[in-house]
């Protein structure tokens, strides 16, 4: 899965954690299957906070500058 979490974008993350979320609510899921679910789902959510966190270092690069125009700063990982 963590191979599969690294190539994907952001929204299609999002979209199967949502998904993993929808099976483990619905109850049917054995015990077993639930823990890979559940498994899977914090993978994603680590992915989904990962780029979340570096798409919000980013906008903090853009700094105003004294003119009241801004200056893009680049951030890098």
């Amino acid at each position: 899965m963590k191979e599969e979490v690294g190539n994907i974008k952001f929204e299609e993350a999002l979209e199967k954690l949502e998904h993993i979320v929808r099976r483990i609510e619905s109850g049917q899921l054995t015990l077993e299957e639930t823990m890979e679910e559940f498994t899977k789902g914090i993978e994603l959510y680590n992915y989904c906070l990962k780029v979340l966190n570096e798409a919000e270092g980013k906008i903090k690069m853009i700094v105003e500058k004294e003119d009241g125009e801004y200056n893009e700063i680049d951030f890098t990982t």
